[in-house]
């Protein structure tokens, strides 16, 4: 026989002469790393399908490429930039957009948001009109009109109104005395005709007319914050990125839409991390289970082990059948874990078992990376304890 230990571990695990104490033991320490495992399985697998979904999100409005002034806020004059575009073969569209927080009054509630005033071409470079689901998009016809986040119609009761405005205020920019508060802000009625829902970042979110933007802050026709590209997508986007930096020259900063998610690409990673660390920890404290297992085992098997010394077996032999007994162990918590993560994460996909709004399941993405991962944790983990456990016979 090739592996007489391995032979022998299997039949260590899987003989029904085992004394009653030995099968409560082992049966504890199979359900401890079998929970762990699927508990890190469904954890990995819910953080991914977030990135995932909020990425989605993300790209419903933020653009492929971004341009604004390298210093400043204030493009102060978008007709050069909008010359070079032109240009680009490689850019399918761009708008121009102003954001800055504005004060909100509705009915004698107030917040403070973040006011985004976008020309008719936004929607051939974003897709914010794809996640309205109450109302309607934006009329450029005319110039009084917003669409409001649902956390902000929440909090202020604002949701589609055309007959009472929402008072849109702004502070001016300069010094002097104010004698009164038209001198201190600029202020404007306009409607809510649209309420949109995305993740987070735009929970404190209106996007308005760019002409009732530009009037709020002072600006010029020709003047904006910055400007949204698509590209034709024939290029990458840091292909285009480094065209349209020859191009621009270096007075104006150049995004793309990596450069721009990155703070919360490093925010999901790092939940990430620290929830993978978390759960690594309990699958160490499972592997105490097996530990005592392995032990127990160990202490039930003596009179074996002095007969398989007496039948010419080496301490090695006899080290590695319980090294394999608790791999054995391992790998059958290891992969029952997996398979039940996998049956709670298609159940969730297909059901929604657990809500992360009151319209929106948790996501569930399955992923290579994810299996290959939690495999590689619990076995190396589960192989480390079992090395050091065979070590104890003598």
């Amino acid at each position: 026989m090739k592996n007489i230990s391995l032979y022998i571990a299997k039949r260590y695990i899987f003989s029904k002469t085992n004394t009653n104490a030995v099968n409560i033991i082992t049966s504890i320490a199979v359900c401890a790393i079998l929970v762990a495992t699927a508990a890190l399985f469904i954890i990995l697998s819910v953080f991914s399908g977030l990135e995932k979904m909020n990425l989605k999100y993300y790209s419903n409005v933020n653009p492929e490429i971004k341009i604004s002034p390298a210093k400043g806020k204030v493009l102060d004059s978008t007709t050069f930039i909008v010359d070079v575009l032109k240009q680009q073969k490689d850019v399918k569209a761009f708008s121009k957009v102003i954001e800055e927080k504005v004060y909100i009054d509705y009915r004698g509630k107030q917040d403070i948001a973040y006011l985004k005033g976008v020309d008719e071409n936004f929607t051939k470079v974003t897709r914010l009109d794809t996640v309205i689901y109450g109302g309607q998009y934006l009329d450029f016809n005319r110039d009084d009109n917003f669409i409001v986040s649902n956390g902000i119609a929440e909090r202020l009761q604002l949701y589609i109104d055309p007959i009472t405005p929402a008072d849109l205020m702004m502070p001016k920019a300069g010094t002097g005395l104010i004698k009164q508060e038209s001198d201190a802000f600029t202020q404007k009625d306009a409607y809510s005709i649209g309420v949109f829902m995305l993740n987070e970042q735009y929970d404190k979110h209106i996007f308005t007319i760019l002409n009732l933007a530009q009037e709020l802050l002072q600006l010029k026709d020709n003047q904006s914050y910055s400007i949204e590209v698509k590209t034709t997508g024939k290029k990458s986007l840091n292909e285009v990125k480094n065209e349209l930096k020859k191009a621009l020259g270096n007075q104006y900063k150049i995004e793309t839409r990596q450069d721009l998610d990155s703070a919360f690409l490093k925010v999901m990673n790092m939940e990430n991390l620290i929830s993978y660390l978390i759960f690594t920890l309990v699958i160490i404290i499972a592997c105490f289970n097996l530990a005592g297992t392995i032990i127990v085992i160990i202490l039930d098997k003596t009179k074996e082990i002095q007969t398989m010394k007496s039948f010419g077996l080496t301490r090695q032999n006899i080290r590695n059948i319980f090294f394999f007994t608790g791999l054995i162990i391992t790998s059958i918590a290891m992969f029952t874990g997996l398979l039940i993560a996998s049956v709670i994460g298609l159940l969730q996909m297909n059901f929604g078992l657990v809500m992360a709004s009151e319209t929106i399941p948790f996501p569930f993405l399955f992923s290579i990376e994810n299996f290959i991962t939690v495999i590689l944790t619990v076995l190396g983990l589960g192989a480390f304890v079992s090395w050091l456990m065979s070590r104890q016979v003598k």
